[in-house]
């Protein structure tokens, strides 16, 4: 019994994965913008919440248009190149401080 019930369960998981990965398929065939607004919503960081216009698209009470979708994408790449930059801040900060360290380490080693 417990195993039937297991084999049922694996099978409609199965089932459930196919007939998303076939949805998300027929969204990048029918409707590629859509599909890339879908790609930016599943990749995005997931404490960030959703702004009013990303939840309009998103239910269908704004309709995503190429231009709509350029703008959306222009800021989260801005987001992602100011997130870059301030680890590349950071680590420069690390590698300074670092070479400092290690500098005066060995300034009162050989004292």
């Amino acid at each position: 019994m417990v195993w039937r019930t297991l084999h049922e369960s694996l099978n409609s998981t199965h089932m459930i994965s196919a007939y998303l990965s076939g949805l998300v398929g027929n969204l990048r065939t029918c409707s590629p913008d859509m599909f890339k607004f879908y790609c930016y919503l599943k990749d995005r960081v997931p404490h960030v919440p959703l702004s009013p216009e990303e939840k309009k698209i998103a239910s269908g009470e704004i309709e995503l248009s190429s231009t709509k979708l350029a703008e959306l994408m222009k800021c989260h790449d801005a987001h992602q190149q100011s997130l870059k930059n301030a680890f590349l801040r950071q680590q420069e900060k690390a590698a300074v401080s670092g070479y400092f360290l290690r500098q005066s380490f060995s300034f009162y080693h050989h004292i």
